[in-house]
């Protein structure tokens, strides 16, 4: 299973909550395993004109020890079913629905079992609407009188209030930081997921930067990439690339060359879960005191990565590696992580800007996270020289009993040469 069950009761747990309901589609993603591409846009306007900007009502209802609810309208009913949530219910409108099978006008013997089953989750109960369908549901969870975690941070402010005039008896408590550190703390499957992603952006980051070359386009480096990865089941998410210091693009139609050291980005999806990694790509001969630069910036991620354990603070991380550049009289350049899973970058974050604390919805805490055990982490260190030259080492980790274990091997003492 994706989801940490055992952090997430935990949670409920510590803060005396009955449930917790994700209402974001990333979120309802985790808890449920639907993978589901239209839950990541649909937005209220988009289906009623005048509509805020929040995500159509979506929801899956995870109760204290027990199994996730996942609520979606009848189109999207079927993505749903081939999720891990067992229950699945919907809302809308599904034309001349009978109450059960037996009273369709097809011959029961043309069904083979599979469509039998989904057309069973249409037979019976379609609720109205989604706020019905979540009133509803708690109510018959039990959950008419109680104190539940919603997700409400980017939640429609509308449809809040009129699921708690419905429920009026329960007391809701704000569970979007839970979500988010529930998920900080990733599963074995998850760990799985993301090294078969790390392991296909390398593969298709090491191929593609052959051809950042001089007199070639970088949309050539970009097709090779998008290529690889496709083969290999996954979904391209980013491919940026940067040169002579002057901050990041994606533009297809620029010129490489000679002369030139060039960053390069790249990230990709696989089964939803991201993978994110960078290098260096050296143009012709560099001078000599460019590949003493690289070196340096390798020294810095070394010491970032030597400094992940369980029980070390992400300041500290974040300190070791700013010592490092120091050391190495290295000056403009600022390192950092970051998690990495269903988004592009998650909790925990390493910076130098952790010096304080916030409200998660139920006490304080502190912004600057103790590592624990299967944290996963990226760890950066892109280096603008404006006018001259562009560098970035980016690894991935994941944080083991002891220390660190690399997601997948990812040689970087050197630029990649492209002579």
């Amino acid at each position: 299973m994706l989801t940490n069950r055992s952090l997430a009761d935990y949670y409920m747990q510590e803060y005396g909550l009955e449930a917790l309901i994700a209402t974001q589609p990333v979120s309802i993603r985790y808890l449920s395993g639907i993978d589901c591409w239209a839950i990541n846009w649909l937005k209220e306007w988009m289906c009623s004109p005048g509509g805020s900007n929040s995500s159509i009502p979506l929801y899956c209802l995870l109760p204290y020890n027990a199994e996730p609810i996942l609520i979606l309208p009848c189109d999207l009913g079927q993505f749903g079913f081939s999720s891990f949530s067992k229950d699945v219910r919907l809302f809308g409108s599904v034309p001349q629905v009978p109450k059960k099978i037996e009273d369709l006008s097809l011959e029961l013997t043309q069904i083979g079992e599979t469509d039998r089953d989904i057309i069973n989750s249409y037979i019976g109960t379609v609720y109205s609407s989604s706020i019905e369908a979540i009133v509803k549901t708690m109510k018959g969870k039990g959950l008419g009188h109680s104190r539940v975690g919603m997700e409400l941070k980017g939640f429609s402010e509308v449809a809040f209030k009129e699921i708690s005039e419905h429920l009026n008896n329960v007391l809701f408590k704000d569970c979007t930081e839970i979500i988010r550190l529930t998920r900080m703390v990733k599963t074995d499957e998850e760990i799985s997921l993301l090294t078969k992603s790390a392991q296909l952006n390398e593969i298709a980051m090491q191929e593609s930067a052959r051809s950042i070359r001089e007199n070639n386009v970088f949309g050539q480096a970009f097709s090779r990439y998008k290529e690889i990865v496709e083969q290999g089941g996954g979904v391209p998410e980013h491919f940026i690339f940067s040169q002579y210091g002057c901050g990041v693009s994606e533009s297809k139609d620029y010129v490489f060359k000679n002369g030139q050291s060039i960053l390069l980005d790249t990230g990709a999806y696989y089964s939803n879960y991201l993978s994110d990694t960078g290098t260096t790509v050296f143009i012709g001969n560099l001078d000599a005191k460019y590949h003493e630069i690289f070196k340096k910036i390798y020294e810095c991620i070394n010491a970032g990565l030597n400094s992940i354990k369980p029980g070390e603070k992400c300041s500290i991380i974040n300190q070791n590696m700013i010592k490092c550049l120091e050391k190495n009289k290295v000056y403009g350049l600022e390192p950092y992580g970051h998690g990495i899973g269903l988004h592009p970058s998650e909790y925990p974050l390493i910076t130098g800007n952790l010096n304080y604390t916030y409200h998660d919805g139920f006490e304080q805490r502190s912004a600057d996270f103790t590592l624990e055990k299967n944290m996963t982490i990226s760890i950066e260190a892109p280096y603008y020289i404006f006018g001259q030259v562009s560098y970035t080492i980016e690894v991935s980790a994941v944080v083991s009993e002891n220390g660190y274990k690399g997601l997948v091997t990812q040689n970087r003492c050197k630029p990649i040469m492209n002579c």
